[in-house]
Parts: structure tokens; C-alpha cells; sequence
């Protein structure tokens, strides 16, 4: 092993043996301190280390122009006061049983997901990194739904480990995003939900369209897979409730009417981010304002009006 490869393992040990340290304390203490503690972590990484914090004002203020600075120095504070809350949530996950899911998540439009799921071509799933993503998969597997996840490894080998055997154990059923497409593909035709997160800069593969007043490069994978199975759409928003809480919605995205296959996959994408797009402007906290969304940017030669939105 090279110097240079036995360094960056030291340092992934050294990471992940202070998360485990820290995931420890929190599922020991009561959960009200340790949601506490998280959000008091979310404040201390926001004020103390600069940790994406330009890039985050940079963001909000592109997306909110008409919001003064204070109520943007606001919004970041309480959007990592939030990733707090959720990485509390994660690493408690096999302490927060089955009457607590359902004390703490409510549904909407439940009937939705079942109605398509029991078409028999699969549901084809579009998530977000709104609200507490982590918890929303653990909810559906507690609630017995045939659930598939297109997973991105983590950075460091043995955290990423470590993700995957919380999400399975919630009965998360993982499929690496590097051989998702003969998975996924198998995944429908035997029933199952295959879910995808769609709000991450997909760099020059994906598609353009709007996102908060900006073209941004969009996953092309849901909306391919909706066009080449027929399997239906459902988007999915975990918004937050009072008293920390969480509200999970569900809603059917019609499929386009039309039989080009780039139309369809604009018209699709489009319609998925829009609605993204409406959950964000009313709680801009509950995003993940971090991730460089618009990282990439649309190639001169390709500079049009992104593709509509579909009529809800």
C-alpha cells in the first residue's frame, strides 16, 4: 500500500471512529437531548466552521433575492440546525421502533402509492433531500413496502458500510447505482418500489430544467425508466410538522403525453422538479442548501427555455 493510500485510510479511520464515538453518546442519551444535541451541532458547524457557508448564502440569495441578508444568515442557520436533527434521527434509527414511526410520521395520499403499486409494473419512486430523507426509507420499509434504493457510495469506505447496513436492516433493499440499470429494470417487472433521488447535480448527463429560477442538471434515470417500463411515478416530500414531526406526502406525476423520448424525459423531469421546487419556497430550511445544485452549467449550444412543467 502507497504512502498516499495509507494516509487517506488513517484519515477515513480517524473520521469514522469519531462518527461512531458521536453515534454512541446518541442513542444512549434521551432522545430529547439528543435532538438537541444535533441541532446545537448544526448551529456550531454553521457559525464556527465554514463548512459550504458561503456557498450556501451564495445559493439562497439567487434563490430568494427578495429575502434581506438576516433572513438568509436565518435560513442557513436552521437548515444545518435541521441536518442536525436528521443525522440524530439516522443514527437512532434502530432505536425508533414501530409505534414511534407512527406516533411522529403521518401520510398523505397513501392511497396513491398503493392504487399504482398494485398495477403490477412496479413504482418507479422520486425522493428528495428534503425533510429527513433517511427516515422516510425506514418508515416505508417498517410499513412492509417492497422497497429498492439506488445507492451512491459514500466517500469513506467504512461509513459507507456502515449506511448501508442501518438501511438494510430497516429493510432497504440496496442497489449500487454503478449496476442500477439491469437491477432496476428487474426490480419492476417483479413489483417492487425503486427509489431515486432526483434533486443532485447530475454534471452533463442530465437534463436542464428550472429549479428555483436557475436551469440546473437534473437526473435523467426516473423519468428514462418511467418512459422505457411504463411503470407509473410517484414523487415523494417528507415536510416537516409541529412539535418535530414529520408529514410524508405522496402524489402522482402524470405521465407526458407524448412518444419522443427526450420530450417525455424534459416534460417528466421538469414536472418532478417543479414540485420540488413549490416544497422548498414554503420551508427553504428543510433542503440540503450544502450540495453544489448548479455546479454544472448548461452548455451554450443547449441554452433554451427549460422544458415545461406538466399540469398537476
Amino acid at each position: 500500500m502507497s504512502i498516499l493510500k495509507l494516509k487517506k485510510r488513517s484519515v477515513h479511520l480517524l473520521e469514522y471512529a469519531l462518527f461512531r464515538v458521536a453515534a454512541w453518546f446518541l442513542t444512549l442519551v434521551p432522545e430529547w437531548f439528543a435532538r438537541a444535541s444535533g441541532r446545537a451541532l448544526g448551529s456550531f458547524v454553521w457559525r464556527v466552521v465554514p463548512l459550504r457557508r458561503k456557498h450556501v448564502l451564495e445559493s439562497l440569495s439567487r434563490a430568494f433575492p427578495q429575502k434581506s441578508p438576516s433572513e438568509l444568515e436565518r435560513i442557513g442557520l436552521f437548515c444545518y440546525r435541521n441536518l442536525g436533527h436528521c443525522f440524530v434521527e439516522f443514527v437512532r434509527l434502530n432505536k425508533l421502533t414501530g409505534p414511534w414511526m407512527e406516533r411522529n410520521i403521518t401520510i398523505e395520499g397513501r392511497e396513491i402509492l398503493d392504487r399504482l403499486l398494485g398495477q403490477g409494473l412496479g413504482v418507479i419512486f422520486v425522493c428528495f433531500h428534503y425533510g429527513d430523507w433517511e427516515l422516510e426509507g425506514a418508515y416505508l420499509g417498517h410499513l412492509g413496502y417492497p422497497l429498492d434504493v439506488i445507492a451512491r457510495s459514500q466517500t469513506n469506505p467504512f461509513f459507507d458500510r456502515y449506511v448501508s447496513r442501518m438501511r438494510e436492516a430497516c429493510g432497504m433493499r440496496l442497489l449500487p447505482v454503478t449496476r442500477s440499470t439491469r437491477h432496476v429494470a428487474r426490480s419492476l417487472r417483479d413489483g417492487r418500489i425503486v427509489a431515486f433521488l432526483a434533486d443532485q447535480d447530475a454534471h452533463q448527463a442530465g437534463v436542464f430544467v428550472d429549479f428555483l429560477g436557475r436551469p440546473a442538471s437534473t437526473p435523467r434515470g426516473p423519468a428514462m425508466y418511467a418512459y422505457k417500463t411504463g411503470a407509473p411515478v410517484v414523487l415523494s416530500f417528507m415536510t416537516p410538522a409541529e412539535g418535530g414531526k414529520w408529514n410524508l406526502v405522496f402524489e402522482h406525476a402524470p405521465r407526458p403525453e407524448t412518444e419522443d423520448r427526450e420530450e417525455f424525459i424534459g416534460e417528466m423531469t421538469s414536472f418532478f422538479t417543479s414540485r420540488l421546487d413549490y416544497y422548498v419556497r414554503q420551508a427553504p430550511e428543510h433542503w440540503f442548501w450544502p450540495h453544489r445544485r448548479w455546479k454544472t452549467k448548461q452548455p451554450e449550444a443547449n441554452l433554451k427555455q427549460p422544458p415545461s412543467a406538466l399540469p398537476r
